[in-house]
C-alpha cells in the first residue's frame, strides 16, 4: 500500500509551452502554431499503440506518459515514464515505420503537443537550426539511455530500483511521480517486490513513499549505495529493456 506523506496530495503538475521548449525555439511562434496542434487525454487513454504507423511528432506539455512494449513473450513492459517537455513516439519519424511501442497517458489531464510527420520533415530541411535542435535533443536521450542501462542492466532489483530513482530524481526534482506499479513494470518485477524494497529505503531515511509518488529524502545517500552496488535485495527481475 502506497502512504501519502503529505497530506495525500501529489507534487504539484508541471505545465509547459510548445514555444518554451528548446527544441522549438528556433521556429517563430506563428509558423509553430500552424505546423502543430495541441491534444488533451485522460488518464489511461492511449495516445498511439505498438506497430501503428509512424504519425508524427508527440510532446508532452502537461502530464505523464508511459511507453509500454509488449514482448515476444507477451509480456508488457514499461520502458519509459516521460514527463512535460519530453519527446515520445520519434523512432519512426524518419523511416514511416510503425511505433516501437505504446504510449498510454497517466494523469488527467495530460497533454500533448503534435506535429504531423510530413510538416516536421519539412521544418527539419528548411531550418537548420531547428534540425540542430533534433540532433541535440536524439544525443542526449541517447545518452540518458546508455546511462541507464549500464547502471541497471544484470544488477539486483534494489539496485535497479536505486538507480531509476537517482536518475529521475536529477531531471526533475525531488518528487519523482512514479507509484509502486510504474517502477515494477520499468524493473520487471512484481509491485510487491517493489514495495520491499521502497519499505527497505524508507527504514534506511532515504525516500518517503507518497500518493502517486517518491519523494527522496537522502539523495547523496541513495546514490552512494548505488556506486557501492551494494546487494540488498537477491529478487529475481526479467531482463532490463531499454526505453524507446
Amino acid at each position: 500500500m502506497e502512504k501519502s506523506s503529505q497530506g495525500g496530495q501529489s507534487p504539484p503538475t508541471r505545465v509547459v509551452t510548445p514555444g518554451s521548449l528548446t527544441l522549438f525555439q528556433s521556429i517563430p511562434a506563428n509558423v509553430l502554431d500552424e505546423n502543430g496542434v495541441t491534444r488533451t487525454f485522460t488518464s489511461g487513454e492511449f495516445v498511439f499503440r505498438q506497430g501503428e504507423p509512424t504519425s508524427g511528432l508527440w510532446v508532452i506539455v502537461e502530464g505523464r506518459t508511459a511507453i509500454e512494449r509488449t514482448g515476444s513473450d507477451g509480456l508488457v513492459y514499461t520502458t519509459g515514464i516521460w514527463q512535460p517537455g519530453d519527446i515520445v513516439g520519434i523512432a519512426g519519424i524518419w523511416d514511416g515505420s510503425g511505433y516501437p511501442a505504446t504510449a498510454r497517458t497517466l494523469d488527467n489531464p495530460t497533454r500533448l503537443f503534435w506535429m504531423e510527420r510530413e510538416r516536421f520533415l519539412r521544418l527539419h530541411r528548411t531550418l537548420p537550426d531547428f534540425g540542430e535542435s533534433v540532433s541535440r535533443m536524439l544525443a542526449a536521450r541517447l545518452r540518458y539511455i546508455q546511462e541507464l542501462v549500464s547502471d541497471t542492466r544484470g544488477r539486483p532489483v534494489a539496485i535497479q530500483v536505486a538507480v531509476i530513482l537517482s536518475t529521475l530524481s536529477a531531471r526533475e526534482g525531488l518528487d519523482v511521480a512514479l507509484t509502486h506499479e510504474d517502477l515494477a513494470h520499468m524493473v520487471g518485477t512484481k509491485r510487491e517486490t517493489v514495495s520491499r524494497v521502497l519499505a527497505d529505503f524508507q527504514r534506511r531515511g532515504w525516500v518517503e513513499s507518497g500518493y502517486r509518488h517518491i519523494r527522496i529524502v537522502n539523495r547523496d545517500r541513495l546514490a552512494a549505495y548505488v556506486e557501492a552496488g551494494a546487494d540488498a535485495s537477491d529478487l529475481p527481475a526479467r531482463p532490463h529493456r531499454l526505453p524507446i
